[in-house]
């Protein structure tokens, strides 16, 4: 009876414990980098990433905000970390320094850019979207 009582405790406990690991692997966080081209060198630049939820009303859900080493090119690397889903990136340069992007009516006053956005029309988050299911290093956003 003892030797049952084990057997079911261990069977017990490896079940238990393989549940929460299930439960847990949703919670794995996927590198998301790339690089910002377009930039002056002269100030902060600031990558976004947008869940679909905040989208709409520009409340992005992550922000970096990296300084560009000064020169003639302005390449900046960037590198987040988010879970599984569907994002929509961006990036500007906060040319006055207030942390944010300024815009005039709904023209952005500072460089801007979205990553598969060609510049035409209000960006969408359908078209924009990218799904991570994975580590993505190819991101390539311009600001013109």
């Amino acid at each position: 009876m003892k030797s049952k009582s084990k057997l079911l405790a261990i069977f017990l406990s490896v079940y238990v414990f393989n549940f929460f690991n299930i439960a847990n692997a949703d919670d794995h966080l996927y590198k998301v980098s790339g690089m910002v081209s377009g930039c002056s060198s002269k100030h902060a630049v600031h990558v976004l990433i947008y869940e679909e939820s905040g989208f709409k009303e520009m409340n992005h859900s992550q922000e970096n905000i990296y300084n560009p080493v000064k020169g003639n090119d302005c390449i900046v690397n960037f590198s987040m970390e988010v879970p599984k889903g569907p994002y929509a990136l961006a990036s500007f340069e906060d040319k006055n320094g207030n942390g944010k992007l300024d815009f005039f009516f709904f023209i952005p006053k500072e460089p801007a850019g979205f990553y598969q956005f060609n510049g035409m029309g209000a960006p969408k988050f359908d078209k924009m979207k990218i799904d991570i299911n994975g580590d993505i290093d190819n991101i390539e956003i311009v600001l013109p």
